[in-house]
């Protein structure tokens, strides 16, 4: 798992606040960027660009996630299953990702240009706002396990 955040005078904001863009890394295949773009996911396949100065308005650092976010969980797990988050007013948008690994649920949405990362399968300030679709094993996200 890396990562690009957006850093200012040495600081940066909270986990889903300061992070720009995440790769997930597969053994045997490229890496897979994961890019928010208001209530829309962008999913393409890239390797992790470099970090980059951006002068008065602060710094993009990328490296492998780091504690205590919630991505730096994953790294060394398996990734088992995963489903599509959709905008329910507009069911042609994705907006988010339901990764199932084989220790946890994961869900990465963004809504508003803002990144929405949660442990678990639930996001109840987002019913009404995103449906979970299928997972891609073709079970429906309500089943357990």
């Amino acid at each position: 798992m890396t990562e690009a955040r957006h850093w200012h005078d040495g600081q940066r904001r909270g986990d889903a606040e300061s992070l720009l863009h995440f790769w997930l890394h597969f053994q045997g295949s490229a890496a897979l960027m994961l890019h928010g773009c208001g209530d829309l996911l962008v999913l393409e396949f890239s390797e992790p660009y470099a970090s980059y100065d951006m002068g008065e308005y602060g710094e993009t650092r990328v490296g492998p996630a780091q504690p205590p976010d919630l991505l730096a969980q994953m790294p060394g797990h398996r990734l088992l299953d995963a489903a599509l988050l959709w905008v329910t007013a507009m069911p042609s948008v994705v907006s988010g990702v339901l990764l199932r690994f084989d220790h946890c649920d994961l869900v990465a949405a963004t809504v508003g240009d803002e990144w929405v990362l949660r442990q678990g399968a639930k996001l109840p300030e987002l019913t009404g706002h995103l449906t979970a679709g299928s997972w891609l094993s073709g079970r429906s996200t309500d089943e357990h396990g």
